[in-house]
Formats: structure tokens, C-alpha cells, sequence
């Protein structure tokens, strides 16, 4: 009830003065609806009931780590590994980094916590997902190979409006957190640590992501397999050093994480003799940013990685399905270390450091390497964001097209002009190219970030609602099928 009445003022603030504020309060009050226990009960079900009826296939990450790397010689566009990679890179942007910033600062440290229960279940709706995917996609006149959601929605199921939903939202959801969300945290990353102006920025990340992005999917698969390990690589060993650095503080930054989770942000400070009800509503904000960052670093239940996985070269569904399942494992694990660095720097209780700043504070305490390792990092984390987010745009502007190409060239040339109109997004842009100091982050360029954040949660409702349908629509056939296979593919020693 507070959240719907919470949702009308918001809507009534907006029809009596419109703002970016009211239309960004608009869009916080019906996501804070949705993406309440509605959603955290469905993807919750969702992810234990595939967990149970598929026996945890969670245990078989490591065999299909092996298998992603298996060569196959079978009819697709892209190898396993490239497909995988392409599902890491444009998962592991913002989401994994600036989003768990963004969720410990909302939810307190506790919404780590939810973050992984939400991710070990998201393992089974990824493997899923990406089984029905690769099971019924299409195979057009030029050969090539497409599926996803809005395919297996509208051929399998019969539910075309659904599959014009989800594909819209992808369309919105590549032109805001696919594009110029991921360069505007390169452009953050790369202003604040070498103060280098946003405009130049945009200019050489747009370039760059057209020239991979024009060549399809197998040049975003070919960069994809070579970028995400040395991106993952890195930074790993970055997180792993602060760790180190700060080992006898981990026990007690995880049992911070733990306490959060189960009393609220607030009790960590130490608040006592709170009601039921009183605890409950404390800590549902870290449930709820969990879980909502869990998905938008996962993607799973969202069903944009199945687009990749219908596009390898596999002999069988159910092999892609578990290697793709893999993605989960690592987004969550590289989230997971990003959340304890943060815990462990304790600046996450400021209200004033800005989600990027707040991840540069924690990493550069490791003297000389520590800065420019992150901003690395990111920029890379956030390009191949953008270019597997540039083919998912592309494969639900071609659904929506009906198969046709025509569109194909235009929407490359807006998805590019985003991400360098993105660069500068939340800037005080000036046209003095040569003053850096003009481009200054005011609290009034913060509300439009925030707003396009907003935006992004609403086109996950949009995609993440007729997606987990199929699922469970599909169940008997995803039961049924991995039964059959899914010993054989990954060994019955295992």
C-alpha cells in the first residue's frame, strides 16, 4: 500500500510541475513497486524451482567452464567461448561494478548478501533461458542464426504482443544502459582519474565501438574472447591484493554484509529493540537493490544472453545452456569482490561520494597501480558492455522488423551517436573544449543519471516479465530435455 500511495504522489507531483526530478520520482515509485516482493517472489520461485526439478545443476559450473572452451565444429555463427564471451562482456559492465556501489549504497551492505542468494538461483533461470533459446532459434535467409526470448515467445508459445514487449525493451534497454550509461562511466572513470574531457572521450569510444560493432557478431565475439579475460584477469588480481592488504579486516566486513542482510542498514550502526514490522521494512531495501542488481549484473531472467547463446556453434542445447549458465558465476564472483572492497574502504556510508568515486576510494589504496588498474578495468568492462549490447539491439530491431535489415544501418548509427552523446551525460557541458574544469558534475547533472538508471529498471520490468512466463510455460520441455542430455554432456563422474 505505501509503495502505491508513494507512486501516486510522485504522479501527481509530476502532472502539477514536470522535472527531471518528478518524472525520475515517477519511474523510482512504479520500479520501487514492481521490483518489490512482486519480483523478488517470482525470480525467487523461479530460480528454486528450476534449482530442484534440475537436480542443482549448479554443481556442474566447473565442468562447463571446460566444455565453453571445447572446439566444435557444428552449424552457427559463433564458437561457445565467443558466444560465452560476448554474455560476459556485455554483462559485466556497469552492473558488476558501479551497480554494487549503487546497491550498497541503497540497500547497505546486506544487498551483497542478497546479491549472491539472487545469483546462485539466477544460475538456473540463465541455463534455462539459454536452452530454449538455442532450442527453437531461427535460421534466416542469409544463414544466420537468431533466437531469444521474443523468438520462442512468438513461434513457440503464440504470445506475439509479449514478444513485441520484450523486444522493445531490449531496444530501450541497449539505448540507455547498453550505450550511453557504459560511456558515461568510461567518461567518469577516465575524467577523474586524469581529468581528460568527456567530449574527446565520447568521440574515440563512439569510433571505436562502430568498428567492431559494423561487423556483426563474429568480429564482437572475435574482441569479446580476447578483451573479458585480460578485463576479468585484471581485475581480480586488483580486487584480490586490496583483500590481502586488509585480510584481518574480512572477517569482519563479511560479518557486516551478513548482519545487514538480515537487520537493515540502519542496525548496523548499532540500533536495537526494533519491532517485526519495523525490521522487516529495514531491510527490505537490500533485499530489493539485491536482487535488482543481481539481475542487471546476471542478466539472468532479463534474457538478452540467450541472443548470444542461439548464435553458437553447439551440436546440442542443453551443452550452450550450461556453458552459458557459467556467465552467472562469474558476474556474481567479480560482484562479490567489488562489494568486500567497498565494505572493507567503509565509504559507502557517505552520501556524498558518487558511485564511481566510491569504487576509486576503495581500490586506490594500493599505491601506484591501484587507480589506473580500476579505471582500466572499467573502461574495458563498460566497451564490451557496449558492443554486445550493440548486436542484442540489432537482433530485437530485426524481430521487430520481422526479419528484415533495412533498419539495420540506421540504429548502428544511433546506438553510436548514444554512446558519444553518453560520455558527457551528467556533465555541466560547455562548448570551451579546451577547459576541462567547465565539465563539472553538478547535483542537478546527478538527477539525470539517476533518471536514465530508472529508465533501465523499467525496461528490465519489461523484458523480465514475459520472459520468466516463457520459462515457466517451457518448463516440461527444459525438464524433460536436460534429464536426457545434461549427464552425458558434462560426465557422469561429475
Amino acid at each position: 500500500m505505501q509503495s502505491l500511495l508513494n507512486l501516486w504522489n510522485a504522479l501527481s507531483a509530476f502532472l502539477a510541475e514536470p522535472s527531471v526530478q518528478s518524472a525520475y520520482d515517477v519511474m523510482n515509485g512504479f520500479n520501487a513497486l514492481i521490483w518489490g516482493p512482486p519480483m523478488i517472489f517470482l525470480l525467487l520461485f523461479l530460480g528454486i524451482y528450476f534449482t530442484v526439478r534440475l537436480n542443482f545443476l549448479q554443481k556442474y559450473t566447473w565442468p562447463a567452464m571446460k566444455l565453453s572452451v571445447a572446439k566444435v565444429d557444428s552449424e552457427g555463427m559463433v564458437s561457445s567461448f565467443g558466444s560465452l564471451a560476448v554474455m560476459i562482456g556485455a554483462t559485466v559492465g556497469t552492473g558488476s561494478i558501479i551497480g554494487v556501489t549503487t546497491a550498497v549504497a541503497e540497500g547497505g551492505p546486506g544487498a551483497l548478501f542478497w546479491m549472491i542468494v539472487a545469483g546462485f538461483f539466477s544460475f538456473a533461470i540463465k541455463y534455462c533461458e539459454c536452452l530454449i533459446a538455442f532450442k527453437y532459434r531461427v535460421k534466416l535467409a542469409d544463414g544466420e542464426y537468431v533466437g531469444g526470448p521474443m523468438y520462442y515467445l512468438a513461434n513457440v508459445l503464440k504470445y506475439k504482443w509479449l514478444a513485441v514487449v520484450f523486444a522493445v525493451g531490449t531496444l530501450l534497454m541497449g539505448l540507455t544502459a547498453g550505450s550511453a550509461l557504459q560511456s558515461n562511466s568510461i567518461a567518469d572513470a577516465l575524467r577523474e582519474g586524469y581529468n581528460l574531457n568527456p567530449w574527446y572521450i565520447g568521440v574515440i569510444v563512439a569510433f571505436l565501438s562502430g568498428i567492431v560493432i559494423i561487423g556483426g557478431v563474429k568480429r564482437i565475439a572475435a574482441y569479446s574472447e580476447w578483451l573479458v579475460p585480460i578485463m576479468g584477469g585484471l581485475y581480480l588480481l586488483l580486487a584480490f591484493i586490496v583483500i590481502v592488504m586488509n585480510f584481518s579486516e574480512v572477517p569482519s566486513a563479511i560479518l557486516v554484509v551478513i548482519k545487514s542482510a538480515f537487520t537493515g542498514k540502519a542496525a548496523v550502526g548499532g540500533a536495537v529493540g526494533v519491532g517485526i514490522m519495523a525490521l522487516v521494512q529495514s531491510i527490505i531495501p537490500a533485499i530489493t537493490a539485491g536482487f535488482t542488481r543481481a539481475v542487471l549484473a546476471t542478466e539472468a531472467g532479463l534474457g538478452s544472453a540467450s541472443i548470444a547463446a542461439a548464435a553458437a556453434k553447439t551440436r546440442s542445447a542443453t551443452q550452450m545452456a550450461i556453458v552459458s549458465a557459467t556467465s552467472v558465476f562469474w558476474a556474481i564472483f567479480i560482484c562479490s569482490l567489488t562489494g568486500i572492497v567497498i565494505v572493507l574502504a567503509g565509504d559507502w556510508q557517505n552520501p556524498n561520494v558518487y558511485a564511481a568515486n566510491l569504487c576509486n576510494s576503495a581500490f586506490k589504496t594500493v599505491p601506484y597501480i591501484g587507480t589506473p588498474i580500476l579505471i582500466f578495468s572499467l573502461v574495458i568492462f563498460s566497451f564490451t558492455t557496449i558492443i554486445g549490447w550493440g548486436y542484442y539491439t540489432e537482433k530485437a530491431l530485426q524481430f521487430l522488423c520481422k526479419g528484415s535489415n533495412k533498419l539495420i544501418k540506421p540504429s548502428r548509427v544511433l546506438f553510436i551517436a548514444l554512446v558519444f552523446i553518453g560520455a558527457w551525460i551528467g556533465t555541466s557541458f560547455s562548448w570551451d573544449f579546451f577547459i576541462t574544469d567547465s565539465l563539472t558534475r553538478t547535483a542537478e547533472a546527478n538527477v539525470s543519471t539517476r533518471f536514465m538508471w530508472a529508465l533501465v529498471i523499467l525496461t528490465m520490468t519489461m523484458m523480465t516479465l514475459p520472459n520468466i512466463w516463457a520459462l515457466w510455460c517451457f518448463r516440461k520441455v527444459i525438464v524433460k530435455t536436460t534429464a536426457k542430455n545434461l549427464k552425458n554432456i558434462v560426465g557422469k563422474k561429475n
